[in-house]
């Protein structure tokens, strides 16, 4: 049964990747004068094989849009100084590490006036199949924990794994099509969600994609989907989840009003 969870995908000692922190603190236009303050972590993943290159050269880029163009811009534009004491801070967790996934979320939240805003991003890649080092869609993680070959997951049929044939016909897009509806009804019967607090429909989708705001778990049975933290509460705005199994999933498509088989 599917259930709202505080960081149920922890960190494994069985990890396949050996996953550091790239830490440190920078300021923009300049640590005298500074307007952002901008403290990082971001994942960087030990050896010299080309997954570990890949995976590092997504965050690096991130890493450097961030300092070489987004903050010295924010810095050098009136309407983004604000107070002139703005706060970004970046931060990660590790989701999964297994032989044939790495998930990785990472948290930020930006403090600019009187306004904080919070975000986050989760990325699953693939590290031992086809695509090694390159991230993976919704589909594609959730035929692998399904126990689908991760070589084939171009050419995989219906009739080799009819417990999960709806998923196998979807694509990324039609499965969240239906997992969205869920996702909202059980967002909005979390406990601590006051009714003041619950969002319109309209406004769920603008801040969440079951397509993009998801991770695998260390377990090898479940998605991780993680709430818009700006749309949760102060309480639990970086740590709230919900687990479906791929199981679980296809039976959220066999219940939905109609399917795509068009396949990704």
């Amino acid at each position: 049964m599917a259930a709202l969870a505080l960081w149920l995908c922890a960190f494994s000692a069985f990890a396949e990747l050996r996953v550091e922190r790239n830490e440190g603190e920078m300021y923009f236009p300049n640590e005298k004068n500074w307007v952002y303050h901008f403290t990082y972590a971001y994942p960087k993943i030990m050896g010299d094989d080309y997954t570990a290159a890949l995976i590092n050269d997504t965050y690096q880029m991130a890493l450097d849009e961030m300092t070489n163009l987004v903050l010295p811009m924010f810095a050098n534009t009136p309407d983004m100084r604000f107070d002139g004491k703005n706060e970004v801070k970046h931060d990660f967790t590790v989701t999964c590490n297994s032989d044939q996934l790495l998930s990785i979320v990472q948290f930020r939240s930006q403090e600019m006036g009187e306004e904080t805003v919070y975000s986050l991003e989760p990325l699953t890649f693939d590290v031992s199949g086809m695509y090694a080092g390159e991230t993976l869609t919704l589909r594609g993680v959730i035929l692998i924990l399904a126990g689908v070959d991760p070589e084939r997951l171009e050419d995989v049929k219906p009739e080799d794994y009819p417990e999960i044939a709806r998923i196998i016909q979807g694509s990324s897009s039609s499965i969240a099509d239906a997992l969205m509806p869920v996702l909202y009804e059980r967002f909005l019967s979390h406990p601590n969600l006051s009714d003041a607090e619950k969002p319109a429909y309209e406004d769920f989708e603008i801040e969440f994609s079951p397509a993009r705001d998801f991770a695998a778990c260390q377990t090898g049975d479940a998605i991780a989907f993680y709430y818009p933290p700006m749309l949760a509460p102060e309480t639990y705005r970086e740590s709230t989840t919900l687990l479906l199994s791929p199981a679980e999933i296809e039976a959220i498509l066999a219940s939905a009003p109609a399917a795509s088989q068009d396949a990704e």
